[in-house]
């Protein structure tokens, strides 16, 4: 076999594996879009849970946050108005039937407004459950908090208060007189596992081609060495 057959073959073989990492690579990386792909909203779909069921006697949540919840109770007067600017959220405690307490997210108004009451009477409701929000740096002229942190209000609500809030959604907010409130769905992080993975194929490829151009050298050199080292006639 000639020397420029040999150093071709040895190319091709190393564009033809680096080509095959190359779509390993590819393949890794949309593992790795579908692994960032937010489902919150397709959880946020799903059949609703009973809140006071998911919740245990000792206050530990099960995984809920960021599911529809049904719950009944009764409204009380202790209320904040939440945001850090306009529209500002009306949280209203709710008493369950259980005699446990949650914040539920009625609505929201514009800042300086003044809100509706709340029903009386028993309520049945249906609403996203959130976990308690991070902290914010001020509040807004006409809100009580910032944001909504349940520690904040386990001050001075009534307890036992569970570790997370409802959000009512648009059109029994209109119903209530109120604006929908902004719903801030947790996101899903896509796994580093999958790009680390499509990078190592990439780095493998740009090293296949590189083996094969190092192999035709290697051709060449053997094919010097053994002219130099051929008797003369």
């Amino acid at each position: 076999m000639g020397l420029r057959t040999k150093q071709a073959l040895a190319i091709i073989a190393g564009v033809v594996v680096a080509g095959v990492m190359l779509l390993l690579g590819l393949w890794q990386m949309a593992s790795y879009q579908e692994s960032t792909r937010d489902v919150s909203a397709e959880r946020a779909a799903e059949a609703p849970v009973a809140l006071a069921e998911s919740v245990s006697e000792s206050g530990e949540v099960a995984d809920v946050y960021g599911r529809r919840v049904t719950l009944e109770g009764t409204y009380l007067p202790d209320e904040v108005l939440v945001g850090e600017a306009g529209p500002l959220r009306v949280v209203t405690a709710l008493r369950m039937t259980d005699g446990r307490h949650v914040a539920v997210v009625r609505g929201a108004v514009a800042e300086g407004a003044e809100p509706p009451a709340a029903p009386s009477g028993n309520q049945n409701i249906v609403g996203v459950f959130l976990a308690p929000d991070l902290p914010a740096e001020g509040v807004a002229g006409g809100a009580d908090l910032g944001s909504l942190r349940i520690q904040t209000l386990a001050q001075t609500w009534p307890s036992p208060l569970v570790a997370g809030y409802v959000t009512l959604p648009a059109d029994e907010a209109a119903r209530q007189g109120l604006d929908a409130a902004s719903l801030t769905l947790p996101s899903t992080e896509g796994s580093p596992t999958h790009r680390g993975y499509a990078l190592q194929w990439w780095v493998f490829a740009a090293g296949a081609v590189a083996f094969g151009v190092y192999a035709a050298r290697g051709f060449a050199k053997d094919a010097e060495r053994a002219a130099a080292n051929r008797p003369s006639d």
